[in-house]
């Protein structure tokens, strides 16, 4: 397939797919004419990178990865630290985003404090004249 049919089918754009071409993330044939060809395998691949990335897995441990499945060098105990690695990492963003989340309820509680503290206020202000 030509890079068009591999942009409408993988929902990659044209810089990507030659940025990932760059990167060697994939690689397509060349015909005589020095024109790209995708296979069905290129197709994969793209499917597992966009799955990957959705992960959290950057294109560097991508490419990590397709090389090792690419050269039959998968070594599961790596593979297994990798994803311990990753998880970790997702752990960590967890408990960052927890943090962020009970200090941006303390501050709405504050503010909302504030606000019918302010409307009392007001209220009084406003009965007194």
């Amino acid at each position: 397939m030509n890079i068009g049919e591999l942009e409408t089918r993988s929902g990659a754009s044209r810089h990507t797919l030659r940025y990932y071409e760059q990167i060697g993330l994939i690689s397509p044939l060349r015909r005589a004419n020095n024109y790209r060809v995708y296979t069905a395998q290129t197709l994969q691949d793209l499917n597992f990178i966009q799955r990957a990335q959705s992960m959290g897995f950057s294109l560097g441990e991508i490419g990590q990865i397709l090389d090792a499945q690419r050269n039959k060098t998968i070594d599961c105990a790596d593979g297994a630290k990798l994803i311990d690695k990753k998880m970790a990492e997702i752990r960590q963003k967890i408990a960052d985003l927890k943090s962020i989340y009970r200090y941006l309820d303390e501050e709405r509680a504050n503010l909302e404090a504030s606000a019918a503290k302010q409307l009392e206020l007001q209220q009084l202000n406003n009965s007194s004249d």
